[in-house]
């Protein structure tokens, strides 16, 4: 089974690990779209603080296969049969946000399967951290 997700991984942290893993351990292969800069301005209204070539880099350093992502549904379409996301997204129109529907990817035979959040850490979390100038323990 092939696995594909998607993000932005700015700063990456013990969370993205943690859901990585969890990814590739559904299936034979996982591959990883880094979603570019011009997409992540447009979605998120930000510019990432690592460029997608350096966000790229440090997870082909971690044993990724990594994809440059502008489109969404077209990365899927090509490459997964099942779509890996954090659970965070589960009451949230997440088929909306990939620009596909579900009637789509019934036809292509691709699952979405949900990994869970992990609680404590996110980008904004460090953000905050290091404005604090704290590290929790």
């Amino acid at each position: 089974m092939r696995v594909c997700t998607t993000g932005t991984f700015d700063i990456p942290h013990m969370g993205h690990a943690v859901f990585l893993q969890q990814a590739a351990a559904l299936g034979d292969s996982l591959r990883v779209g880094v979603l570019t800069d011009s997409f992540v301005l447009h979605y998120k209204g930000i510019t990432p603080l690592f460029s997608a070539n350096e966000r790229a880099r440090l997870l082909e350093a971690a044993g990724y296969n990594v994809h440059f992502v502008s489109d969404q549904a077209a990365f899927f379409r090509d490459n997964a049969d099942i779509i890996v996301v954090g659970s965070d997204w589960a009451e949230k129109n997440y088929l909306k946000q990939i620009n596909m529907t579900q009637h789509e990817l019934d036809r292509l035979g691709v699952t979405v399967a949900y990994v869970p959040y992990t609680k404590g850490i996110s980008t904004s979390d460090i953000e905050h951290r290091i404005t604090a100038g704290r590290n929790p323990s």
